[in-house]
């Protein structure tokens, strides 16, 4: 594998860099620093004004953008020889997110929650 840094593209075209030890973490971080941001101008509407049916989109929308541009990061690093097991960089990247929202005062509904697994092994 090369020591150049690598360009991890999101897919509205911000740039996120693997390169060093703490990449893995960087490109998570990254990658939900780029979607708080896109969230911020959803932000300009009053939470408390929003029925919630509305509230559980925005919610939705936010959620499905986070697991879209993390399999879109992760399909990139695979073409580049660089595997991560998806599981871990799904819980991996809930537990950046929700540490982002507490640290910003986002609204709780906003953190990224783990669906429990209706079928477990036995």
């Amino acid at each position: 594998m090369s020591t150049e840094p690598l360009a991890i593209s999101l897919s509205r075209g911000h740039r996120l860099w693997w390169y060093g030890p703490e990449s893995y973490a960087k490109v998570l971080t990254g990658l939900a620093e780029a979607i708080m941001t896109e969230l911020a101008e959803l932000e300009r509407v009053d939470w408390g004004e929003l029925e919630a049916e509305a509230m559980d989109q925005v919610v939705g929308i936010t959620q499905i953008r986070l697991l879209n541009e993390l399999y879109y990061c992760l399909g990139q690093l695979r073409s580049h020889g660089i595997l991560l097991e998806v599981k871990q960089a799904i819980q991996d990247l809930r537990d950046i997110w929700n540490r982002l929202m507490e640290a910003t005062g986002r609204p709780e509904l906003l953190k990224f929650h783990e669906e429990p697994n209706p079928n477990p092994l036995q």
